[in-house]
């Protein structure tokens, strides 16, 4: 009797337990970003609060760069449900979402505490989701890449300083560099530290961090202060249908993690930028403020681009108009 008792009570907690595994469900996230950089560990970050906050009943797993889809197939692959989330910049898909270039006019804002003020409370947030929602997705959050900007093997105090010289850019920022008097080149962020170092380009756009983390001190001389972005910013999103058919408690849960990982990265924002500046002084990479009155002239020569990207549709336009209520509030005029 007591056997068999035995039995019945090891039975009931095996079927418990392969209850419990039943109802664990893994999601599919890629990241366009390597574990190492920031964004990748704000990705992690994210995905081990999720497990956190549902015991373990939804887990993120998230894959790097290629290990699903390549960057550019991204989004297509998040529609179509075969992965059923991203983190990482929506710049790639800028052909069939232009609202994104919005958050990536240069000098739209001058800190990570503007930015997040801007995105969350001035309603920047409410028209991107609205936008992201068209396309089946659901937008989930920010993530702050830390500063992006100018940075050079010559140096940059004046607009003829970059004149006839060879930025690496794509999409918007090659029209920034452009704007400026700059040639752009279009090469992969990958092949960029040859190409600094066999003079194929003079400089390249692209977050101050990489200094050390993709040694490109050893290829560059000076970084332009203020930098086109402080700081950039790349967005968390999911499947809407996949969203959709989680319990609601898991649905918060995902929300949550999302702005705990928001808000961690751009509370983390400075330090990564302070990091940076440390590391340039001890390999001998200067940064070059650049005075009121030539800030003025390069936001002069830059300001056209706005209009141009509000143009793109009636979301950019309301996404426009919210980034230059913030710049006219602070004296910059168009």
């Amino acid at each position: 009797m007591a056997r068999r008792f035995l039995a019945l009570f090891i039975g009931a907690l095996m079927v418990l337990g392969l209850s419990g595994l039943a109802q664990a469900k893994t999601l599919k996230f890629q990241c366009v970003y390597p574990e190492t950089a920031y964004v990748g560990q704000t990705t992690t970050f994210f995905a081990e609060q999720v497990s956190k906050m549902t015991n373990g009943k939804l887990k993120i797993k998230v894959f790097w760069p290629g290990q699903l889809v390549k960057s550019r197939e991204a989004l297509e692959s998040l529609k179509s449900g075969m992965i059923d989330g991203y983190s990482g910049s929506f710049l790639y898909f800028t052909g069939v979402f232009p609202e994104v270039n919005v958050q990536w006019l240069p000098f739209n804002w001058s800190s990570p505490a503007e930015a997040k003020d801007i995105l969350v409370n001035k309603g920047y947030h409410k028209v991107f989701a609205e936008a992201m929602s068209k396309h089946g997705v659901t937008f989930l959050g920010s993530i702050s890449v830390a500063t992006m900007g100018l940075m050079t093997k010559f140096p940059v105090h004046k607009l003829a300083d970059l004149q006839g010289k060879k930025i690496r850019a794509f999409g918007l920022e090659a029209l920034i560099v452009e704007a400026l008097g700059a040639a752009a080149a279009a090469i992969p962020g990958a092949e960029q530290y040859m190409a600094l170092q066999r003079g194929t380009v003079d400089g390249t756009d692209y977050p101050w961090y990489t200094l050390k983390k993709y040694k490109l001190y050893e290829v560059l001389n000076y970084v332009s202060d203020p930098a086109f972005h402080t700081p950039g910013v790349v967005e968390l999103a999911i499947n809407t249908k996949v969203f959709e058919s989680l319990p609601k408690d898991q649905q918060e849960a995902v929300r949550k993690a999302a702005v705990m990982a928001q808000d961690r990265s751009f509370d983390m924002s400075p330090k990564w930028d302070q990091e940076a500046i440390d590391f340039a002084a001890t390999k001998d990479v200067k940064i070059i403020k650049l005075s009121k009155e030539e800030l003025g002239i390069w936001i002069q020569k830059l300001m056209p681009l706005y209009e141009q990207t509000a143009s793109k549709s009636p979301y950019c336009r309301k996404l426009v108009d919210i980034i230059k209520a913030n710049l006219k509030a602070k004296g910059v005029k168009f």
